[in-house]
């Protein structure tokens, strides 16, 4: 018997964090002896097996048309659920039908349902496009999250929004608020000689990098990260000596239209760069921008932290730690154009020493290993009143 099994729903950078952080917890918790496995929807990347070479993934590709694409709804996952013994149950993701065959084996097994909502309950994010939730929650996986037996939150913030979920999401009868468990993503140390081939990658497809200093921004281009408010402010002042690079995946916004927002300027200059095929650019910078409208966690700034750059964020992440540990500034939207004024102030040397406490700061705080054992633990641990009635629909 499996000790859990793992379900995101794509393991596609494109589709954000989640594609790298389940894959790397679930493998963190097999270097801690336990029996995991991962299940997605299809397809697995081809460098998987390199990256996590002791982790099974099953994947089940989505069935063609709309109605596949929308919903995730694949050939065979609920037969591998159903049919798969574990421990616990562990979904990463909502407002896709693998959470509602996710329910029903749980409730067939008599096995915990943890749920990871991963941002997606987060008051922001429920407030956007809030219909297609509704319709969600009542038709794709409906009554799932009344099964649930814990959360896994990966911020205090995370965690406290979660006992003030609106009731549309559950039954009137449903547990909710379950017991949460709090474990952070983990971060790892940028592997030796990684910076200079992404900064050499990064300048031969953009010299115009070269000889300037770069504040990044790096992540999925969606409105949720305030891209274009970002541009438009970037665009309000002169910064001279400074470019602004605004790399990442096309979400809300292809990199057309945000180039579209920045014209060429030689006092505030920006570049915007679809960041796919190329490595993490946190080399080329000396200072991480982000500024959203909510995050979970924000893993992108654990990842600038342990890069060794300071981190501009807004008080809507879990990052207020950043202000306590000179790693940079956690403020809200409304301070965020002064405290960039000020740090685009500074000398390089002021800044390398923001990011070296960083670095010191994040790796320390923020280890898979302790993440997995947390959950581990959890998981061997179910509420008393665990639900185990399954979903209907």
């Amino acid at each position: 018997m499996l000790d859990v099994l793992h379900v995101t729903a794509s393991l596609d950078p494109r589709h954000g964090g989640p594609s790298r952080t389940v894959p790397a917890l679930a493998a963190a918790q097999t270097e801690l002896g336990a029996y995991v496995n991962l299940v997605t929807v299809g397809p697995i990347p081809a460098d998987f097996s390199a990256h996590y070479p002791r982790l099974p993934v099953h994947a089940f590709p989505a069935r063609p048309g709309p109605l596949g694409r929308i919903c995730a709804c694949a050939s065979g996952l609920a037969e591998f659920l159903h049919k798969t013994p574990a421990r616990a149950l562990h979904v990463h993701g909502l407002w896709q039908r693998p959470l509602y065959h996710a329910a029903a084996a749980a409730a067939h097994h008599r096995i915990p349902l943890i749920v990871a909502p991963r941002g997606m309950l987060e008051p922001w994010a429920l407030a956007h496009h809030t219909w297609k939730k509704r319709l969600a929650a009542t038709f794709v996986h409906h009554r799932a999250l009344a099964s649930v037996s814990g959360w896994h939150a990966t911020s205090r913030q995370e965690a406290d929004n979660l006992t003030r979920l609106p009731s549309w999401l559950h039954a009137p009868s449903s547990p909710l608020p379950a017991p949460t468990c709090l474990a952070p993503n983990g971060i790892t140390a940028p592997a030796p000689g990684s910076a200079s081939a992404a900064r050499a990658a990064w300048l031969a497809a953009y010299p115009q990098l070269k000889n300037t200093r770069i504040a990044l921004f790096y992540g999925r281009l969606h409105r949720k990260k305030r891209v274009a408010e970002l541009i438009a402010l970037w665009r309000s002042a002169p910064r001279p000596g400074w470019t602004l690079l605004l790399a990442g995946i096309p979400g809300d916004y292809t990199v057309a239209q945000l180039q579209a927002l920045a014209p060429a300027s030689s006092i505030s200059p920006i570049v915007v760069a679809d960041g796919a095929a190329l490595p993490a650019p946190y080399p080329l910078a000396e200072l991480f921008l982000l500024p959203s409208h909510s995050e979970n966690f924000g893993q992108a700034v654990a990842e600038a932290l342990a890069a060794g750059l300071p981190a501009l964020v807004t008080d809507t992440l879990p990052w207020n730690g950043l202000n306590a540990a000179s790693a940079g500034r956690c403020v809200p939207w409304s301070d965020y154009p002064a405290a960039l004024g000020e740090l685009l102030a500074q000398p390089a040397s002021a800044l390398t020493a923001l990011g070296t406490k960083g670095r010191a700061w994040v790796l320390e705080n923020y280890t898979w290993k302790a993440s997995a054992q947390n959950l581990l633990n959890f998981y061997a641990r179910p509420p008393a009143d665990l639900n185990l009635t399954p979903p209907r629909g």
